[in-house]
């Protein structure tokens, strides 16, 4: 197969120079007095050259992943109306397990990356591969990774020779601005990281806590309403309005107003921008060639590109207005305190403002969603939650609140079994890399080699986490240790009667440089909100445990979580 496409593309390649080398005027007097149907023709042909270059370039890649012994994912079924050449044409996407996309694309992953059945190549009966070979459409290959090992240098130790995909930053920047932390790369990166760290430490986020509890609030004054009724709420919404309202004071010093009907000019825009970002055929199409689909004026994306106008507009204001209290407590504040030396542009403060609003609350909104949801399914340990708290009088002693172990546990196991970020990519950098593994040794990756880090199927591994991996239990984390320096796939899970859980089983804001930087600004809403519903209501839903609808964009989000809040102080 490789040799044909090897020979279709050299005489389409000869093709292409041939016409490449004529002089501009000719070539327009050529296509002046050419048939259209000529030129139809040759611009199908050149789009086929294109093609089969790729298909070339992917089948020479996957053969030397091959030869350093990864296994590859084997396909399930064949297609008499491909000629057999779906494993160059559709990759994997046929495959209905595991899916291309998904939330369980995940789990369905783990038993071929411990070497079960469904993979080719892997002849070596009690060791597991722990990485394996699958493809995209058109047969682009990729790896698929849980090794440890492969992990700490993908993420840890050399983090900057794999970068952000293509793809991804240019849907994740759409949301956040082409020079904000999530997607800026390299030593950009790296000082972007050093001026906003500090906005996240202890020092900095303790005295915001009074600005999230009057958050709270607000929605203790929405749900109050509705609890007459015991009417289930939509908290997939509410955890969405209230997060949203947090950035606004924490983060932007600016009243977004969420949680009312009308919300403020400035949420109004970026909810109708954000919808506009929802996962679809032209906007896969849009970022993937960005110079031809991309270019394409939809009404969508001009509504988008509107409604962000209206946000970025907010934020220059915010920025001028911060600008004005030096000793302001925001982050915003902070932000120019540690800008002083304008490290940062305009653009890239302004980028870092729109970063906070999208990646500030999307992910806590979603596990704050999951977790309430979950506390409703399970009475038992919503009691035991609730026993807990009853010694905290006070939700502003954050101390206390950080140390409660049923509350952590309740945010591991959630943070757990539906991560918001439940997969990540990335691109193997400039000149390729060679990169360590617990059952092959070193293999070498070329060049703009992709990597998929299964963050949900390593934290649904029965290998790691037991036979009822897939069962949302908070009790598991009495008997955990985490180690952190663990990087090998240890001989025994369970030491003494505790379970050895690494730096990369368990990877809910990521892991090295790039992992999440707002990590302990998102527990800390978490712990007081969840802390603060729980002990005013009583929760409760129809929503059955195995139920949950996930929606798996840019995060994983509950989308039926409806609740209904009954106060406990009430009758």
């Amino acid at each position: 197969m490789g040799n044909n496409l090897s020979t279709v593309a050299r005489a389409l390649q000869s093709l292409h120079q041939n016409a490449v080398a004529l002089a501009p005027t000719a070539l327009h007097q050529v296509i002046a007095k050419t048939n259209p149907r000529t030129v139809a023709t040759s611009i199908a042909a050149l789009a086929v050259l294109w093609i089969v270059k790729d298909l070339v370039h992917d089948a020479r890649q996957a053969r030397r992943i091959r030869r350093q012994g990864v296994p590859e994912q084997s396909f399930r079924k064949s297609y008499w109306w491909l000629f057999g050449l779906h494993r160059y044409l559709l990759g994997h996407a046929l495959e209905a397990k595991p899916t291309l996309v998904g939330d369980r694309r995940g789990p369905e992953l783990m038993p071929l990356l411990h070497g079960g059945e469904g993979i080719d190549g892997w002849d070596r009966p009690g060791v597991e591969p722990l990485i394996i070979l699958s493809r995209f459409i058109l047969g682009a290959p990729k790896i698929v990774v849980a090794d440890p090992r492969t992990l700490h240098s993908v993420l840890s130790a050399n983090s900057y020779r794999f970068v952000k995909t293509p793809i991804g930053v240019r849907f994740v920047g759409m949301a956040t601005g082409d020079a904000g932390l999530v997607v800026v790369q390299g030593d950009v990166h790296k000082r972007h990281r050093r001026i906003i760290n500090p906005l996240f430490s202890m020092k900095t986020l303790k005295p915001l806590v009074p600005a999230m509890l009057a958050s709270l609030d607000e929605f203790y004054a929405l749900a109050d309403q509705s609890t007459a009724a015991s009417t289930p709420l939509p908290f997939h919404d509410l955890a969405s309005d209230l997060t949203l309202n947090v950035i606004g004071r924490t983060a932007m010093n600016y009243e977004l107003d969420a949680l009312s009907p009308q919300g403020s000019r400035v949420s109004r825009a970026y909810r109708k921008a954000v919808d506009a970002l929802k996962i679809n055929m032209w906007l896969m199409l849009s970022l993937q060639f960005p110079n031809t689909f991309g270019r394409i004026p939809t009404r969508k994306m001009a509504n988008f590109w509107r409604e962000m106008k209206v946000v970025d507009e907010a934020i220059k204001d915010m920025l001028q207005n911060a600008a004005k209290e030096p000793d302001g407590p925001t982050l915003i504040h902070e932000l120019l305190r540690q800008n002083a030396g304008n490290a940062l542009s305009e653009h890239e403060l302004m980028c870092e403002i729109r970063t906070f609003l999208a990646a500030g609350h999307e992910t806590t909104s979603s596990a704050l969603a999951s977790c309430i949801v979950l506390l409703a399914q399970y009475p038992e340990i919503q009691q035991e939650l609730v026993d807990e708290l009853a010694a905290v009088d006070d939700l502003t002693d954050y101390d206390v609140l950080s140390k409660l172990p049923r509350l952590n546990s309740v945010i591991n196991e959630t943070s757990r079994l539906f991560p918001a970020v439940f997969i990540t990519f990335r691109d193997v950098g400039k000149g390729g890399a060679t990169v360590p593994t617990t059952a092959l040794g070193p293999s070498v990756l070329p060049e703009g080699f992709r990597i998929e880090v299964p963050i949900r199927g390593i934290h649904c591994d029965p290998h790691i986490w037991g036979p009822d991996a897939l069962i949302w239990n908070p009790r598991r984390w009495d008997s955990i240790n985490l180690v952190h320096g663990l990087t090998e796939v240890p001989a025994r899970r369970v030491v003494d009667g505790r379970r050895q859980i690494g730096q990369y089983d368990f990877m809910p804001f990521l892991a090295g440089p790039r992992a999440c930087i707002g990590r302990q600004f998102a527990i800390m809403e978490l712990r007081l909100f969840i802390a603060g519903i729980v002990k005013r209501y009583k929760l409760s839903t129809d929503v059955p445990i195995g139920g949950e609808e996930l929606q798996c964009a840019i995060t994983m989000r509950m989308m039926n979580a409806w609740v209904r809040f009954a106060r406990r102080d009430v009758g």
